[in-house]
């Protein structure tokens, strides 16, 4: 088994070159309204309050705010040109962005002005992702085992240590990766105490008190795992390298593979909107599930995105976005999506990528 190796992680071989990546300052730039097909940057995340109003985030410190479904964009940014690997929201005020250096960004006016967190953790890896369950409570992981916990909205964060009893498969081992050093790539929340984590070589941990302590369940497969998602404490999906769907009924307890039209994919967000999903994954591949996602389908997208991804998913009730390299941006609303921009000349690796 080959190792998968993030972009904006260990052994990074993406577009994204870290050692170039400056230095980030304070304060907040507006650039007035941008048409979808002026954002010319890598998109990893988004999160959507409403099918109008939300935000995206990639490369070079690159934030957008929409409200209007994305017809336009309002161009903020944290002052620096780190990479942005993900974003959370919880209302129109409170949104949170995770970067390189074990870095957290929040802002409490919907992305006006923004704030480095942490400036204090011991934690120095990259974070791949980070999200809140309300507005005091959050969790961020990343490279190296890492994960990060808030009770106070990001005004202070601990680090979190992975189960004394963690493990990994033997192949993991044979590779010269020890236990702790399991990158991880999401965490995600249902409600404001149950949550997940996962990651390499198939790792999942739950917690049952809001991401203050962590024990592992057994995914059943050894493939690295990028995004999911929970739509209630019991029921929840993962998605990852070589074509991984998993599903639970239980919590994580025991998964469930569901088929996949693509095996040889990989596939690195997930969401829905009641019984519609969509799945972002390489080759410039979407899935689309019309049934709960009990069964999946390649969504028809234009012959020249084969070569780009979709890494990020946010829906809402009534829709939401989608997001990938070269300012990749579909609109999905019910069974549809709609491309609202794509720039051919940004080209790059995605915040996870084999």
């Amino acid at each position: 088994m080959e190792r998968c190796k993030g972009a904006l992680g260990r052994g990074a071989r993406g577009a994204v070159a870290l050692a170039a990546v400056l230095a980030v300052a304070g304060g907040v730039r507006a650039e007035g309204a941008v048409p979808a097909r002026d954002i010319r940057t890598n998109l990893f995340g988004a999160c959507f309050l409403s099918p109008k109003q939300g935000w995206v985030a990639g490369d070079l410190g690159r934030i957008y705010r929409t409200a209007d479904g994305g017809s336009t964009w309002e161009r903020q940014t944290t002052g620096g040109r780190r990479p942005l690997t993900s974003i959370s929201c919880v209302d129109a005020n409170h949104v949170w962005v995770s970067t390189t250096h074990g870095n957290v960004f929040g802002s409490t006016d919907g992305g006006k002005t923004w704030t480095e967190q942490n400036k204090d953790s011991e934690v120095d890896q990259t974070l791949l992702q980070v999200r809140f369950a309300d507005a005091k409570r959050g969790t961020a992981v990343g490279d190296y085992g890492s994960i990060i916990h808030t009770e106070d909205g990001g005004a202070t964060w601990a680090q979190v240590e992975l189960p004394e009893d963690f493990q990994l498969p033997e192949s993991a081992l044979e590779m010269g990766v020890m236990p702790f050093d399991a990158v991880l790539y999401t965490v995600l929340y249902a409600g404001r105490d149950r949550a997940w984590i996962a990651g390499e070589f198939g790792t999942v941990l739950r917690s049952d008190d809001g991401g203050q302590t962590w024990h592992q369940q057994k995914s059943g497969i050894e493939s690295t795992i990028f995004g999911g998602t929970f739509l209630t404490p019991e029921h929840g999906f993962l998605v990852g390298i070589d074509g991984v769907i998993l599903e639970t009924n239980d919590g994580g307890e025991n998964w469930t593979a569901v088929p996949t039209p693509f095996p040889d994919r990989s596939w690195y967000d997930i969401g829905f909107d009641g019984q519609n999903g969509w799945i972002g994954g390489s080759r410039g591949t979407l899935l689309q599930s019309r049934d709960g996602g009990r069964t999946w389908v390649e969504f028809p997208t234009p012959i020249r995105f084969a070569s780009e991804w979709y890494r990020g998913v946010s829906l809402s009730a009534g829709g939401g976005m989608i997001v990938g390299g070269g300012g990749l941006i579909y609109a999905a609303q019910a069974d549809r999506a709609t491309l609202l921009g794509w720039n051919e000349s940004a080209k790059g690796a995605p915040a996870a990528a084999h």
